[in-house]
């Protein structure tokens, strides 16, 4: 029996020694902030005036840095990194949750908040804010999204105005479209901005500026921006086949391309034949590989309207197998396998009715594939076709 009571005693004295020696673990989690939620706002997501909330006047507040809302945060972790809300006067805070936050004896409501585009997030006091869009600065106040893939460029009345493409604070410029008048946009949406009282409609537009540059993207006031292809190519390094009105300012950009010189040697082989867009759409199409989907596979076109089409695959594999070459190989070794086809110089310059389609991407550095990345792309194709009337 005293051997029974002696061993009872000594694990009690180890169970007590082990809590004594190891208080952390339950300390630390008394220390934690336990977050409980009072409402959650459906309208978070979509920065409506209902969920937006700015900083009250002489504020010593912060919002405290939180990436990921959770129920239960460690004290070395709910006071780092905070925004001090008189460091951030034009923010509207947006509103997703209101919450209790209990620590050991004492708690207080906060909101969890986001500005808009979601990089500053966290816990704030509740009497630190009050309702609607800042004041300060210029504020989205509306949004209107534009489910259409068109196109969209500037008006030739402001080609020769400064028209800014803006971050969505409206305090650093992305580009002047001045500089740009070949450019193509599409538009993703259009919201209205609010500064010192008076609403402006822009409208966030994505493209290329010349061509060969990675996209842009911004918003621009709409009143400068009109709908539609633009028939004005000016500027541009590299025009897409699918981005011309019609013969004209496809013929324009042939003539007058920085990067089209060997398109033109090649024109000049067919006097008589002169680009059509429509073929030209054929060409690139049905018989290259340049303009193939996402995924590589062919997106062949009708070719409706054009009859007696002659193609030159030999030719243009020996474009793609010396695309390192300069024009002046590249040409004579054109002009070398016509020959050998028997399109001499005679019987090219006999061709009567004939038209040309044609696209040459001659080396020309580029946004390339789904991540955009600049690379040195090449295609090289063009047929001959008759117009069927």
């Amino acid at each position: 029996m005293k051997k029974l009571v002696k061993l009872v005693g000594v694990m009690l004295a180890f169970v007590v020694f082990a809590v004594v020696a190891s208080p952390q673990p339950a300390q630390a989690a008394h220390n934690n902030y336990r977050v409980k939620t009072l409402k959650t706002y459906q309208n978070y997501s979509n920065y409506t005036e209902d969920v937006a909330f700015h900083a009250k006047a002489k504020t010593k507040a912060s919002v405290w840095n939180n990436q990921e809302f959770d129920k239960n945060i460690k004290s070395n972790v709910f006071y780092k990194k905070g925004y001090k809300l008189a460091n951030h006067k034009t923010t509207t805070w947006f509103v997703e949750k209101k919450v209790r936050i209990y620590h050991k004896l004492k708690s207080a409501t906060y909101y969890y908040v986001a500005n808009r585009t979601g990089n500053m997030q966290g816990y704030v006091r509740t009497n630190a804010l009050t309702p609607g869009f800042s004041p300060y600065g210029y504020q989205i106040i509306s949004t209107k999204w534009y489910n259409k893939y068109d196109y969209f460029h500037v008006k030739d009345s402001y080609k020769a105005k400064n028209v800014y493409v803006w971050n969505y604070t409206h305090t650093k410029k992305r580009a002047n479209l001045k500089d740009y008048p070949g450019a193509v946009f599409q538009k993703t949406h259009t919201v209205v901005m609010q500064h010192n009282g008076k609403d402006t409609k822009y409208v966030y537009l994505s493209g290329t500026l010349n061509g060969t540059t990675k996209s842009t993207r911004g918003y621009v006031a709409e009143s400068a921006i009109t709908g539609g292809l633009n028939p004005d190519h000016t500027g541009m390094n590299y025009v897409d086949i699918g981005y011309f009105v019609n013969n004209t300012d496809f013929n324009q950009y042939l003539q007058t391309g920085k990067n089209q010189k060997l398109a033109r040697e090649i024109i000049k082989l067919f006097p008589n034949s002169q680009p059509d867009l429509g073929l030209s759409k054929i060409a690139a199409y049905n018989y290259d590989s340049f303009d193939n989907d996402i995924d590589g596979d062919p997106s062949p076109i009708s070719t409706t309207g054009y009859t007696d089409i002659k193609t030159f695959p030999a030719i243009q594999k020996w474009l793609y197998t010396n695309h390192n070459a300069s024009n002046a190989t590249k040409i004579a070794g054109v002009k070398k396998l016509l020959n050998a086809e028997g399109y001499t110089d005679s019987k090219r310059a006999s061709l009567s009715g004939y038209k040309l389609g044609i696209q040459i991407v001659n080396n020309i550095v580029m946004p390339s594939g789904e991540s955009g990345d600049l690379a040195s792309r090449y295609g090289y194709v063009f047929i001959l076709g008759k117009v069927d009337n």
